[in-house]
This record gives C-alpha cells, structure tokens and sequence, in this order.
C-alpha cells in the first residue's frame, strides 16, 4: 500500500515535470555565489546552511551537495512522468503515511511546476525541501502590540482551492492557523480559532523572539512546514500608552507614581500634591487620630491639613487607606490649586454631567471648577462622582496643573 502512495505521490508532483530538453533555464547571476538549502523532515530539521553555486545547479544537485557535505544519507529515484523526485532522506522515506505524503521543494517560498533535477538555480535563491502532507502550506508569522503593550503571534497560510464553476482555476487564500504549536524563546503556546497566540509579559518586552511552530496530528505527516531553525521574529515598537507622558510629567515634579491602573488612596493623593509643593515639612499637630507620627505619609498629610487641602472626616479620622473618590479628589486638587496660588483657566463651556444631581453639596463647586479648566470631562456624560480614581487618572489631571505653574 505504502509502495502505490508513493507511486501515486510521485505522479502528482511530477505531473507537471519537464524533460532534460524542455529544462528551463535562468541565466546565472555571477554576483550571487551561494545557495541557502534547508531540509525538514518528518520531526527534525536534517540540514540548514549554504552550498557555493556553480553553473547549472539544480535544486537536486544543490541538495545531493549539502547533504552529501553533511553526511545525510538519501535516495533519489526517476519518475516514471519523467525527472527525478526525492524518495527518502535519512529516515525518512515517502509514503511513511500510507497516504499523499512525501518530499517536496520550493524556492524562494514558491513551489515551482518543474520537477527537482529540472529547476535550475540562478544563485542566490533560499531552498527548502520538506516532507509533508500534500495539502502541507508555509506559516506566515505577523505580531501585533495593543495599547497596553500586550504581544499577539499570528500564523496564517496562503491556502489554494480549486474553483469548480470556473474551470477549477486556483483560488489562493490567506487563512488563520488553528491548533498550532507556537515555541517562543522557549515557552509553548497553542494558537486559537484566529490563528493567534498571546505572548507572556516577558517575551513581549522583547525587541525579538526565536520562533518554531509545529503542527503534527499522530499518523499524520506534517500539513504545517517547520520554520527554519532560529527564526527571529521581530515584535512591534511598543508606543507609550495614553497615560505615559503624564505619569512622567509627575515623576520629573518629583512625584513617587504607582502603577497606571493602581486605585488612589487618600494618603497617595495628599502625598503627591505635597511633592509638588516641594516637600518641606511644616510646624503642625496632626488633627487625625488614624495618622500615626511615624507613618510614611504623615508629613504630607500634616501639610495638607495645614494648607486646609484635607478637613478629615466627622469622626476625626484621615482615612489613608481609603480608596479616593472622584469627587473628594476634585475638592483637594482645586483646594490645593488655591493654596499653591495656581491659576487656571476657565474658558470651557461647562455643560451638566447627566449625574450631576449625584455630586455632593461640598464638591459641586470644585467639580464645576475643574470642568471650565478642563481638568475633567467625564465619562460618557457622566462625572461618576462616587466611582475610584486611578494613578493614570490623577497623572492627566495633575498635569494641567504641574504645566501652569
């Protein structure tokens, strides 16, 4: 059985063969020296490297030079179509499936009509002989960065269909790569419906990743070729998210930033706006009974009473740690805007938050204040007033405040 797939294999491949006397022939580039050669086999990769060219070559007489070079063992038959095909490399040998698998070339990524000893070799050109399935396509490897500096791998593969209503012309497809083994810089991956595989934060910090991708049904030959050994994928530049410039805004003022999505605590609040104001500690009791002297953020909440940027709470309490909301934010920042005499502009038309019976009474000023600034727009409409602020967040408002000084 295995003898008659081979045969009928053969004949496939070569139907299109052409005889020594009809060999097409491409006139020699004497600036191109050297042939790049590849040989993939059924699990392993068999030879990688380069053969001098020399007038006449053939994609078969380049092979027979590297792998006799490197001591691989292979056999070479006649088609009973005519030319020569490859039977077997090392261990490999065709019809190991039983089914439409065996050894096939292309030059350049294409797959030329010309049977192995018949194509002959200009120098310079990249060939790869592989055994695979018939159907078998060449990976094609794009990445892609989102804002948040995350890394998608994509595998897709020109696919050729016939087109029965129009003579069975060629119909070349790009499509996704389900169910593929994506082996970066080590770490293994399995591509979706897509055709795409989300990298680790780690490789995605990387300007380039070494790539394999396999895909191999049990019994089956391979229906996807294996990229060439110590393939450098290039990943995307990651561009500085939205929120980059103002968090550095507040670094260079001398602000210690958390993470961009970090949510905002009132002791990280007072702490950056006393940053901004210099730091200097000031000659005063501290008013809250859940501030310890010793606590990290004690000076700047000291200050920050001092300035009546912070009243507290009806219970004499601080709060660090409470996350701040957008509301109590906007009060403290137009408060310190006062105490630090930073004037901003109000030249905004400043049109009702759809919320904006959800403002308390205490905040509804500085709200509206910050809104002619610019400072805040809100959300779909709305000021959110209870919702949690976040450093990205704090960083864009300060900001405007940071640059009018």
């Amino acid at each position: 059985m295995k003898k008659i797939a081979a045969f009928l294999l053969a004949a496939l491949m070569l139907s299109t063969a052409v005889f020594a006397e009809d060999m097409m022939v491409i006139a020699p580039n004497p600036l191109a020296k050297t042939v790049r050669i590849r040989v993939e086999g059924i699990e392993n990769n068999l030879f990688d490297g380069t053969v001098a060219w020399t007038e006449g070559m053939t994609v078969l007489s380049a092979m027979e030079t590297a792998l006799t070079g490197a001591g691989v063992e292979y056999v070479i038959k006649e088609s009973p179509y005519g030319g020569k095909y490859v039977s077997a490399v090392g261990t490999d040998a065709e019809g190991a499936f039983g089914g439409y698998d065996g050894w096939m070339y292309y030059v350049d990524s294409q797959s030329p009509m010309f049977s192995i000893d018949a194509y002959v070799l200009n120098g310079g050109e990249e060939v790869l002989v592989a055994y695979a399935d018939m159907s078998a396509v060449l990976p094609i490897l794009s990445a892609e960065r989102d804002a948040e500096g995350a890394v998608t791998v994509a595998v897709t593969a020109d696919v050729t269909t016939y087109d029965e209503a129009n003579n069975w012309a060629p119909v070349v497809t790009r499509q996704p790569m389900e169910g593929v083994t994506v082996t970066a810089d080590g770490a293994v991956y399995i591509t979706d419906a897509e055709g795409k595989a989300l990298l680790s934060a780690e490789s995605a910090a990387k300007e380039a990743i070494t790539v394999q991708v396999e895909k191999i049904v049990e019994g089956s030959a391979p229906t996807l070729i294996r990229l060439a050994p110590g393939f450098r994928l290039v990943l995307p530049v990651a561009e500085a998210p939205w929120y980059a410039p103002y968090l550095e805004t507040l670094t260079q003022a001398g602000v210690t930033v958390g993470a961009h999505d970090a949510t905002l605590t009132r002791a990280d609040v007072v702490t950056a706006l006393f940053a901004l104001s210099g730091g200097t500690p000031v000659n005063y009791i501290l008013p809250f009974a859940d501030v310890a002297q010793e606590a990290a953020y004690a000076e700047a909440v000291r200050w920050a009473a001092s300035q009546k940027i912070v009243n507290g709470f009806e219970d004499g309490t601080f709060r660090p740690d409470a996350p701040v909301t957008r509301q109590d934010l906007a009060v403290m920042l137009v408060r310190w805007q006062q105490a630090a005499g930073i004037v901003l502009p109000a030249e905004n038309e400043a049109p009702a938050f759809a919320d904006n019976d959800r403002i308390a009474p205490y905040a509804a000023e500085a709200v509206y204040a910050l809104q002619k600034a610019g400072v805040v727009s809100g959300n779909d409409g709305k000021f959110n007033p209870t919702a949690t602020a976040n450093w990205a967040q704090l960083g864009k408002m300060l900001s405007a405040f940071v640059i009018s000084d």
